[in-house]
């Protein structure tokens, strides 16, 4: 029987206050402290669950299944980067609220097993997984290397006014180890807004420093769950300086570029139209996994990318020497969550009159999805990888209509691209999906 909400503990919050000060975030329109919006904490005082690593698996099968159905559903002709890790979190602290054609339709589009405590341990056991990936920096006269870092946030913000339901708090603090922010959207949400950005972009170390845009939250905001995502990582070996070289179009044209040039043993696979070569990090947990068409092939070996086929090349390379050439890149991505997500068939949640959300508060009205916002960077250089990704999923209330149609990005085309995943081998799991397409 779930306990009453009076069972719950009420926490002072003091982050936001403190981190807001230290990025020197300005006041909103109201010349009220985006602090002001964000008023307590309240957490189930369920104990914690401890996962083993070993039940990771379905977490990050079904992870890895949806990361190429959602780049799939990107368009092929443009630089992107997203995190299937990140917004299959997000997704996960939503699941346990959701129940009928809501939940059926998320667990389809983001390939959940069954959400049950399973599902959840499991994501559980992943987290608990990566964040075993943390390695300190290393300085002897043999061998000096950089701390690999992989952090991860989980937040959850609802209206001070309209609590969940006590057994989905249980969830929260079970699983994820978070209770909910409870934050001022009716009477502040441009404060609450700034207040949730600076929490993201704390814990991106900045690389992310707007999640959410203005006006995105408004009086009608229910709640906004938040996954952010940090990874900075050296190389197993170092990449010699890179050196000048060229980058060529379909077209003819070359384009000038930094080449990253290396000749070492490298887990290596040959495909149908493309070889496969994986450079691993510090520790040779987590690794860059390219996949590089033939030229000419691009479009069709993007379009046979599957998490069926992830797991036959990894468990089919071997180790062989290659002389591996590759470029210096740099890639910022906002991607069209909400539509991409629609067009995989994930509707009933988006739906005024048709959600259900039965563990979110019902005061206010029905609870359904307003909008996903999805931001990711990846940076490659001589030393190793920086990378960052956000989620934030926001909830209404009410039958207000449906958000409008974010802006699509422009199309550009060109030649000899190639794709990316970094994963982490243990598990399995995918933090990283992306395609270069020019540099």
């Amino acid at each position: 029987m779930a306990r009453k909400l009076g069972w719950y503990s009420l926490v002072g919050w003091v982050g936001a206050s403190m981190l807001l000060g230290a990025c020197g975030c300005s006041s909103d329109k109201t010349s009220e402290s985006p602090a002001a919006a964000v008023v307590s904490e309240l957490r189930s005082p369920a104990a914690r669950v401890v996962a083993d690593v070993s039940e990771a698996a379905a977490a990050a099968q079904g992870e890895q299944a949806f990361a190429f159905s959602f780049l799939h559903a990107l368009p092929g002709e443009k630089n992107v980067t997203f995190s299937p890790h990140s917004l299959s979190a997000a997704f996960a602290m939503l699941s346990d609220a959701a129940e009928g054609q809501t939940l059926a339709e998320i667990e389809q589009v983001l390939k959940f097993s069954p959400v049950n405590e399973a599902f959840h341990r499991s994501q559980d056991a992943l987290k608990l997984g990566l964040a075993a990936r943390n390695r300190a920096a290393l300085d002897t006269q043999e061998e000096k290397v950089d701390a690999q870092t992989l952090s991860e946030s989980n937040d959850v913000w609802i209206r001070d006014d309209a609590p969940p339901q006590a057994s989905y708090l249980d969830t929260l603090a079970q699983f994820y180890g978070v209770g909910v922010h409870q934050a001022d959207f009716g009477k502040r949400p441009e404060a609450a807004r700034q207040a949730i950005n600076a929490k993201i972009s704390t814990d991106t170390h900045a690389l992310i420093p707007e999640l959410i845009g203005e006006r995105r939250i408004d009086q009608d905001t229910l709640l906004v769950l938040t996954n952010a995502l940090y990874f900075k990582a050296p190389w197993m070996n170092h990449f010699d300086d890179a050196v000048p070289g060229d980058f060529h179009a379909l077209d003819g044209s070359t384009k000038s570029a930094s080449m990253l040039q290396q000749q070492a043993a490298y887990l290596y696979c040959e495909g149908d139209g493309f070889v496969s070569v994986a450079v691993p990090y510090y520790g040779n947990d987590l690794e860059l996994m390219l996949v590089v068409p033939d030229s000419g092939k691009y479009a069709d070996v993007r379009a046979k990318l599957s998490g069926e086929l992830l797991t036959e090349l990894t468990t089919t390379r071997q180790s062989e020497l290659v002389a591996l050439t590759l470029p210096k890149f740099e890639l910022k991505s906002e991607v069209p969550a909400t539509d991409t997500f629609k067009a995989l068939g994930l509707k009933t949640p988006f739906d005024p009159g048709a959600a259900r959300f039965p563990k979110l508060p019902s005061q206010l009205g029905n609870a359904y999805i307003s909008d996903v916002l999805h931001q990711a960077t990846v940076a490659i250089d001589e030393k190793g990888t920086e990378a960052s990704a956000a989620t934030a999923i926001i909830g209404k209330a009410g039958s207000a209509n449906s958000p409008g149609t974010p802006p699509q990005p422009k199309v550009v085309t060109v030649d000899r691209p190639f794709l990316f995943a970094i994963r982490d081998k243990p598990t399995g799991a995918v933090l990283f999906v992306g395609q270069v397409v020019t540099l």
